[in-house]
């Protein structure tokens, strides 16, 4: 059975010309993830400098293993929360309507 991790990620406080080059294959894998419903949602504030993310996992070393592949990991810091439950809206498309 898998649970729910929220992963807090803390950003450089000044991004440098290598780690804003990595950013597009960042972007890549976790739209991939996402897809692959691996993690559930991604989210950065406004000021650049968090990241959130909620990642299923069987256990922290998976979450660890899923981190270990993102092309940022060694310009970050993180702190993986387990959960005890993640609720979220139904996000899809609107009901069909047949007339």
């Amino acid at each position: 059975m898998k649970n729910t991790y929220l992963v807090h990620i803390t950003l450089p406080e000044i991004f440098s010309t290598r780690f804003m080059a990595l950013i597009p294959k960042q972007r890549h894998l976790i739209n991939n993830l996402l897809e692959k419903n691996v993690i559930r949602s991604y989210s950065l504030d406004m000021e650049r400098h968090n990241v959130w993310a909620f990642i299923d996992a069987k256990s922290e070393q998976e979450v660890m293993d899923i981190l270990s592949s993102f092309p940022i990991i060694k310009d970050v810091t993180l702190k993986i929360h387990e959960l005890a439950f993640y609720d979220s809206s139904h996000v899809g498309l609107p009901e069909l309507i047949m007339n």
